[in-house]
């Protein structure tokens, strides 16, 4: 039901993380995964251990942040692939921190990966989709975005909460192009950009989570393998919220 053979993959911030656990999840079910990473020592690392298990993958450099970096990686995905059928726009950068101790850099260079850099992958993804008649961009948010959540600066859950309406609006643009837009968003989840936290702070989020856990990369990457299948033929402008029922506390 969720195969994904001969799909080609593109995962924004793959190298680590969500975005790991994404291309691993992709590539197992049959997709040509393109980890797109700023760190392209740790790409290539992936690369290697997918296709020591027989998995397809492609390790190729980029920063989000550059519309002409985001441009070339389309490019060079089309020449190691053929086609784009899915953009994973995974990559981002965590922010806590009261208003006043954001800086105008420290605001710049949020919107520059969170928001920006969503919309270039997304701008440069539909051309080539526009061309081969249809395709599939899943965008990455946070339950940040629709809720006041604890520690995150205002900058952060600014960025993820238009991620959420640029996802809406494409998607009512594009659903006659064959071209579907949606959106996960997550809850505080295991990774390396949250382990800068208190073990109090973890304790406090997790004391407000119905499940009483933070979630796990897999259990983003797992709503992204349905939204990048044929299952859900009949989604798009979604959000899909994975976040243990945190809204509900």
């Amino acid at each position: 039901m969720y195969a994904l053979t001969g799909k080609s993959v593109i995962v924004t911030g793959g190298a680590a993380g969500i975005g790991k656990a994404i291309v691993c999840a992709v590539a197992a079910r049959g997709a040509a995964a393109v980890i797109a990473d700023r760190d392209l020592a740790a790409a290539r690392a992936l690369e290697g251990e997918l296709r020591a298990h027989g998995l397809k993958a492609f390790a190729v450099g980029a920063d989000v942040s550059d519309s002409a970096g985001v441009a070339a990686l389309m490019e060079e995905t089309v020449r190691l692939c053929g086609r784009i059928d899915v953009v994973v726009n995974n990559a981002g950068i965590l922010g806590d921190a009261e208003i006043l101790d954001i800086t105008d850099e420290a605001w710049r260079r949020m919107m520059s990966v969170d928001l920006d850099g969503v919309f270039y992958c997304c701008r440069e993804s539909v051309r080539q989709m526009k061309r081969q008649g249809g395709g599939k961009i899943i965008n990455i948010a946070s339950a940040g975005g629709k809720l006041g959540f604890p520690y995150a600066g205002v900058h952060y859950c600014a960025a993820k909460g238009a991620v959420m309406a640029l996802t809406r609006q494409l998607a009512l643009q594009l659903g006659p192009e064959k071209i579907y837009v949606n959106c996960v968003a997550p809850g505080t989840t295991q990774t390396e950009m949250v382990r800068h936290r208190s073990e109090e702070t973890i304790q406090y989020i997790c004391s407000h989570i119905p499940l009483g856990r933070m979630g796990s990369p897999m259990d983003t990457a797992a709503a992204v393998v349905l939204l990048a299948g044929d299952s859900a033929g009949f989604i798009t402008g979604e959000t899909i919220d994975v976040n243990g029922g945190l809204y509900m506390a």
